[in-house]
């Protein structure tokens, strides 16, 4: 198991998949059909103070960078680990 600790004003998030359809029988990928993509806090660098694991956020599609060593199979579709400055991080979502 591999554990992610960011450092400085960086954080770690998981990303909500991206959904996908079918056109007949082919397959549509929905990746970058939404500009912005819900995701959670999983751990936090020592100087982020706004945001703590567990929060909800939403971030641009292509915010951040791409942890691909977490995804034993990795394609594009499931880039969903991400390390972020807290600067990209567009706003916290509570569900009420």
């Amino acid at each position: 198991m591999i554990r992610i600790i960011p450092m400085g004003l960086r954080i770690y998030l998981i990303l909500e998949p991206v959904g996908e359809k079918m056109a007949g029988s082919l397959y549509v990928p929905q990746m970058h059909s939404e500009l912005c993509r819900l995701a959670t806090v999983e751990a936090v660098g020592e100087e982020v103070t706004l945001y703590k694991p567990g929060d909800r956020v939403l971030v641009s599609y292509v915010a951040g960078r791409v942890i691909s060593i977490v995804t034993k199979d990795f394609t594009p579709a499931n880039d969903i680990h991400r390390i972020v400055s807290e600067e990209e991080i567009m706003c916290k979502v509570f569900e009420e």
